[in-house]
């Protein structure tokens, strides 16, 4: 990457660290981890799809035992207000992540559509 696209991206990076999204999103997970059981569950959550996304990468199926507990789990999570409050703002992230991708890469679709 050449000097002045770095600057660039460097500047967008502290701009998004800086962002109402960024900020709420790490004021959740923050609020997250002070209770512990439902970091737990989070991690947990998290650890069972990282093991089914490997599992699948690799060609095999999850068995019913992992999708019942990942399921299980998921279902818990939805009943935590803070997960909940961290997905919403996970969203709110996602969206803006996404604006910046389109408006990076606009270029590129423009030129293939001509």
């Amino acid at each position: 990457m050449n000097e002045k696209m770095t600057a660039t991206v460097n500047q967008l990076q502290s701009e998004l660290i800086a962002s109402d999204e960024f900020t709420e999103i790490q004021a959740a997970y923050d609020a997250l981890k002070k209770s512990l059981d439902d970091y737990k569950l989070f991690n947990d959550f998290q650890d069972a799809q990282q093991n089914l996304q490997q599992k699948q990468m690799q060609g095999a199926q999850p068995t019913q035992d992992e999708i019942q507990n990942i399921q299980a789990i998921a279902g818990k999570m939805r009943e935590s207000k803070l997960i909940s409050e961290l997905m919403t703002k996970e969203k709110a992230l996602s969206q803006l992540l996404s604006d910046i991708n389109n408006t990076v890469t606009k270029p590129i679709s423009e030129l293939y559509r001509s």
